[in-house]
């Protein structure tokens, strides 16, 4: 068996060609840590961020949470349609309850419970 360059070139751009594709199909994934708030409707923890637009879940302005980079400062993200959404645990400063499209409970505020 000879080898054949053109085959080869070929075989390794379809490879990634695939990867690529089942990465784009899969999304993107965020597994957070210890801390983190992973369950819907849980209390918001740390002082707000509060901004100027709704959310709707969906990766909204990017970096929210950047003034808990510079303080270590637990905080969420307080939207204007009443919503919020964690900020990671410090030391990180990432949006991950928008990112992973999961409220909080502003302390102080009911939630909203089905009967």
């Amino acid at each position: 068996m000879k080898f054949d360059p053109p085959k080869a070139v070929i075989g390794v751009l379809s490879a990634m060609l695939a990867i690529l594709v089942i990465q784009t199909l899969r999304g993107p994934v965020n597994h957070g840590k210890a801390g983190d708030i992973a369950a819907e409707g849980e209390p918001c923890v740390g002082q707000p961020i509060i901004v100027d637009y709704a959310y709707d879940y969906k990766i909204m302005e990017p970096h929210a949470c950047k003034p808990q980079c510079a303080d270590g400062k637990q905080r969420y993200i307080a939207y204007t349609n009443g919503l919020a959404t964690q900020c990671e645990t410090p030391p990180g400063c990432n949006d991950v309850g928008e990112d992973r499209r999961v409220t909080c409970v502003v302390p102080g505020s009911e939630a909203v419970t089905s009967s």
